[in-house]
């Protein structure tokens, strides 16, 4: 069981002085313990609340490559959110945590946890009878020098650290960044929680203080960490998910892959996913980063503790189906439950592969490791839809030629059932609204849909045309081809801008007799989604992803106006 430490605390519980979220967030360990949250906090209106429980802040260090035998010193632990995470992982794990209340919850917590001790109190206070092979600091530099923009209180607070490392040990730290985009944007800064705060340097004063990449860098290498290296963090550390490094940069599919959330939407005046093509395309992409994850070591020849140099993680998708798909620095692909119960998704999309090439449908090797890790070739081509994007405009007849070709892959992917069996027949009129006074043709239905035989998940090579298909997790029993083809179209529209310039959609529509159907596929579309993105559980986090373009432009009319009123 963990072992709770209260030796170097000077605290004592006054029930007064305890917030009614920290009571909150305690009431719910009592009741329930170490489980998934999600479920039972999807009501919960309070973000500190879903903040301090959801299963989407581990994709901070899930996707991280840990040795098993690892010692681990967890700095500022909370409500122990990413302790649980580690002691999955590590050896043996300490957290420490300033308040008493915090460090016994945690402890009450992971009552049935062996590998942890938790420890109550200030770290600069306490002794420990080990040295450890890493250090986690999630969030916790930035508040270290007191909102200070001297840097030297920071490197004095790193330095302090380096007495609790083993020689060849590792500290994680995860920080904003003060220029990240979000912030360009308008967003809220955290500490202030007034925009452009930080890349003012907080001239009216702060708690905290966010970090450029510069002033990272500095400080690690003051410290005397040698051996550095950066990974990015997008959305943010708090809720990830894409990790990059210098050596795997994001390219332009960005867009397609992240969702970003915002505190406060209201006080945006730009739009952040759109401004990725030009951030890119400038080749500025880690300045801008929301996020920093700096692993430190002292020893300057050794190599980087981390072999994973790009992840994306799905910790929205639930314990069923939660992964992180991760790209080593030998080139190879891992795609790694993150949960216990996400193995049997795991072996099923090994079948799913398995079954779409024994139909003839090109597909990414994938071979099933022990542990349920799926493992690829690394396949350095673009994705169909960057390269679709790319012709869109100039190459009609090329463009039309891949979506036929699409197509046929999707009517060849399985075998076709009678026109009755089609599966969305017992959604009309329920789940999906339809024009009852005629009969809508959904084409070929086929036995088994996959859904993901799109564009996005795709690598295509220009010169030699081929195609090869990933991720093919999702399927529907007994769905219409057409609605398969509907989602390649769908999201070509919705990713590229001007689309609709190049090739009006409704030309697409009628080519492939569509035109009683696209509204019907569509509401299946938003109902599918809800369902593999759970947008029920998570709704404190995607009603922060909204963003209104009227109301960016009435901000920016807004500061226009009051720019007038000063001249």
């Amino acid at each position: 069981m963990a072992i709770l430490h209260t030796e170097f605390s000077n605290q004592t519980i006054d029930g007064d002085s305890i917030s009614a979220a920290d009571k909150k967030i305690c009431s719910y360990i009592d009741q329930y313990g170490n489980i998934s949250y999600d479920s039972i906090i999807s009501q919960e209106t309070s973000w500190q609340i879903f903040y301090n429980l959801t299963e989407l802040r581990k994709g901070v260090l899930s996707w991280y490559d840990f040795p098993p035998q690892a010692r681990v010193l967890e700095i500022g632990a909370g409500f122990g959110t990413l302790t649980g995470c580690l002691c999955g992982k590590c050896a043996h794990v300490t957290a420490t945590e300033r308040s008493l209340y915090r460090a016994k919850t945690i402890a009450k917590r992971y009552a049935d946890v062996a590998n942890l001790d938790v420890y109550a109190g200030d770290v600069s206070n306490m002794e420990f009878p080990e040295r450890f092979d890493y250090i986690v600091l999630i969030g916790i530099l930035e508040r270290a020098g007191k909102g200070s923009r001297e840097l030297e209180p920071y490197v004095e607070y790193l330095r302090s650290l380096q007495g609790l490392l083993k020689p060849d040990g590792c500290l994680l730290a995860a920080v904003e960044n003060r220029f990240g985009l979000r912030y360009f944007c308008g967003e809220e800064e955290p500490h202030t929680h007034r925009p452009f705060d930080g890349m003012n340097r907080y001239v009216r004063g702060t708690s905290g203080y966010s970090f450029s990449r510069q002033e990272m860098e500095n400080i690690v290498q003051a410290a005397g960490f040698q051996n550095h290296r950066f990974y990015y963090l997008l959305p943010d550390y708090k809720l990830p998910q894409l990790i990059y490094t210098d050596t795997y940069l994001p390219n332009k599919g960005i867009r397609e892959k992240l969702i970003p959330y915002y505190q406060n939407p209201d006080t945006l005046i730009a739009c952040e996913r759109e401004l990725y093509y030009d951030v890119i395309d400038n080749r500025v992409f880690p300045f801008f980063a929301n996020s920093f994850l700096v692993e430190c070591k002292a020893e300057a020849v050794s190599d980087a503790a981390c072999q994973i140099i790009y992840a994306a993680v799905s910790t929205d998708r639930g314990v069923e189906r939660g992964f992180a798909t991760v790209i080593r620095t030998d080139k190879v692909v891992h795609k790694e439950p993150l949960y216990e119960a996400g193995r049997p998704s795991a072996r099923k999309l090994y079948e799913n592969i398995a079954d779409l090439h024994a139909h003839g449908i090109p597909v990414v090797e994938h071979k099933l490791l022990p542990g349920d890790i799926l493992e690829m070739p690394f396949i350095p081509w673009p994705t169909l839809s960057d390269y679709m994007k790319g012709i869109m405009r100039d190459r009609k007849d090329k463009f039309l030629e891949i979506l036929d070709r699409i197509y046929g892959y999707i009517l060849h992917s399985s075998e076709q059932v009678p026109e009755e069996e089609n599966a969305l027949y017992g959604k009309l009129g329920k789940n999906i609204d339809f024009d009852a006074s005629k009969k809508p043709d959904f084409g070929p239905i086929l036995k088994k849909a996959y859904m993901e035989l799109i564009p996005l998940n795709c690598f295509y090579h220009a010169e030699t045309e081929d195609f090869l298909y990933f991720d093919q997790e999702f399927v529907r029993e007994r769905y219409p081809a057409k609605y398969i083809l509907f989602r390649a179209i769908h999201y070509m529209y919705c990713f590229t801008p001007n689309a609709e310039e190049y090739y009006p959609k409704e030309k697409l529509i009628a080519k492939y007799g569509m035109e009683d159907t696209w509204q019907i596929f569509f509401q299946e579309e938003q109902i599918f989604l809800g369902e593999v993105r759970n947008k029920g559980r998570y709704s404190q986090f995607y009603q922060r992803t909204g963003v209104d373009q009227g109301h960016i432009y009435a901000n920016i009319m807004q500061l226009k106006a009051v720019g007038w009123q000063g001249k």
